[in-house]
């Protein structure tokens, strides 16, 4: 008999598992519905409000699994009904679109957080490396890397420089997100900027990664 693997890289690996499954189906597969039905001859807002649909049952299925809606699904599930409501309200292709920009705009919301958090009180990362560390480590792995905040100064300066290129970057990237909603051709905002937002998350992502290692914050 094969035994389930537990533990913290059991509990990693299904964050990881989550987090795919969320790009694909509520970014990948509407993006590839949209072009295929534009590619058939659809309309704009039809294909458009298609993407939206599709998303819903697996934002709906994550909450029932879960039996509670987190910050992520909240602001996915409000994303979806913002644009139905606009999408009924409007046969303009464009109010659609604007999905795409209140997105960002949350996201920016969260970089300006994470900006303010580094000059009042803790740092955000603080806050959210203690919970990838509950995951990786337990409890007590978790509290003993938090506790390297009262006694390392290193490492207080450290999650405040990683806080705060990820709240400006965050922050920058909202702005640029909305005006490309604003000034692309409507069949271009899906592409450019789900790509945009990849490609900066990607120089996020392993700006992370290498700042962490090279300062020794790793959660």
């Amino acid at each position: 008999m094969i035994e389930a693997k537990t533990g913290p890289d059991a509990g990693l690996r299904r964050v990881v598992r989550a987090n795919v499954l969320a790009v694909v189906f509520e970014v990948v597969v509407p993006m590839a519905l949209f072009y295929g039905l534009r590619a058939a001859g659809v309309s704009q807002w039809w294909a458009l409000m298609a993407g939206v649909l599709v998303a819903a049952p697996y934002v709906l299925w994550t909450i029932a699994r879960n039996r509670k809606i987190d910050v992520v699904a909240l602001v996915t599930l409000s994303v979806l009904v913002l644009s139905v409501v606009l999408g009924l309200l409007s046969d303009d292709p464009r109010t659609l679109a604007i999905r795409e920009g209140w997105t960002a705009a949350l996201g920016g919301l969260f970089g300006a957080w994470m900006l303010v958090s580094v000059f009042l009180g803790r740092p955000a990362q603080l806050t959210l490396g203690r919970t990838i560390a509950e995951v990786k480590r337990g409890a007590e792995g978790a509290a003993a890397w938090a506790a390297r905040w009262d006694t390392d100064p290193r490492f207080r300066r450290g999650l405040r420089v990683n806080t705060a290129v990820w709240g400006a970057v965050l922050l920058a990237n909202a702005v640029v997100h909305v005006v490309l909603v604003y000034a692309l051709p409507i069949d271009l905002i899906s592409l450019v900027t789900t790509v945009a937002w990849f490609g900066s998350l990607a120089l996020l992502i392993t700006w992370h990664v290498w700042y962490l290692r090279k300062e020794n914050l790793d959660a």
